[in-house]
């Protein structure tokens, strides 16, 4: 199948912030799939994910999301997600779903978050839920217990430091937890995938080795406390279909009654279609992994369904 990629740009309307991204067209399209990506990584990491699924019959689309890849003002910005933080963060993915419904008005959107991005995208219904036809939530970070204070620490720092302070301590706060479990390995990043290659190239890749500022790391504070503890979801749409996939092993559910309870959070807002996957032998990033055509087909599956019933 022929798949015409285009590059596209947006200028947010927050902090005038040049936003870059990636659309894959097929022939004759039944739907469309945006992504959304997670903590130190860029678009092009879902550029292999985009393809299996543009192959599949569907549009799909993802930008650097503020203070990654090329979504930055200057080089030295990366981990930086500018004033607007988590609000520009959200709304820059809003932004690029009312742009892709323009050009195809006709077609059902799936929006699809990884990780930071499963954060994100649970964050964008909280006012939106009624500009996306179905929601996908991957590699799903469960509730911390610790983020009110780690809000505060940050905070604190940012007042002494600035915003703009980098932290490999603070950033290790988050990220060492999920290795730790498999410290066994002796290989950095294992938790990302079991498919060994996974971690390695993430380990080579310079737009995912970096340290977030502190305006980053409030970012990803804000939007998991927004997630798992702000009321006021306006719940335009109850009956959203609504997906969580993720590995049997990412450490970054936690374990398995928080990932239940994650699960059950969108329930207990008020929405009634929801369903969660796991799968076995698979850790963070289950769209790398050895047997992600198990991920596909669950994705293919769930956004058939929304296309056969789209009006």
């Amino acid at each position: 199948m022929d798949i015409n990629k285009k590059k596209y740009s947006f200028i947010s309307r927050y902090d005038q912030v040049t936003i870059h991204g990636m659309c894959m067209i097929p022939e004759n399209p039944k739907g469309i799939i945006q992504f959304v990506h997670g903590m130190n990584e860029h678009k092009e990491r879902f550029y292999p994910f985009m393809e299996k699924m543009t192959q599949r019959g569907y549009i799909t689309l993802i930008h650097d999301n503020r203070g990654h890849g090329e979504s930055v003002k200057d080089e030295r910005d990366i981990g930086y997600c500018y004033p607007a933080k988590e609000k520009g963060y959200v709304e820059d993915i809003y932004r690029a779903t009312k742009n892709i419904r323009r050009a195809y008005p006709g077609l059902p959107v799936i929006l699809y978050g990884h990780s930071m991005g499963s954060l994100a995208v649970r964050a964008y219904l909280k006012e939106h839920d009624d500009a996306v036809d179905g929601l996908v939530v991957g590699g799903c970070p469960s509730y911390n217990d610790g983020v009110p204070f780690g809000i505060l620490l940050v905070n604190v720092l940012a007042a002494w430091k600035g915003e703009r302070f980098r932290s490999d301590r603070m950033q290790g706060l988050v990220v060492n937890q999920f290795e730790r479990k498999f410290r066994n390995e002796g290989r950095k990043s294992a938790w990302l995938a079991v498919k060994e290659s996974v971690a390695e190239q993430f380990g080579k890749d310079p737009l995912c080795q970096f340290t977030y500022t502190m305006n980053g790391l409030l970012t990803l504070l804000h939007l998991e406390w927004i997630v798992y503890k702000q009321a006021g979801y306006q719940m335009h749409q109850p009956e959203l279909p609504i997906l969580f996939l993720s590995g049997e092993e990412d450490p970054c559910y936690i374990n398995k009654k928080k990932w239940k309870q994650a699960v059950y959070r969108m329930t207990e807002l008020g929405y009634e279609n929801v369903e969660a996957i796991l799968f076995e032998n698979m850790r963070h990033e289950i769209h790398n992994e050895e047997e992600n055509e198990k991920v596909f087909d669950a994705l293919q599956e769930f956004a058939d369904t929304i296309c056969d019933h789209f009006e």
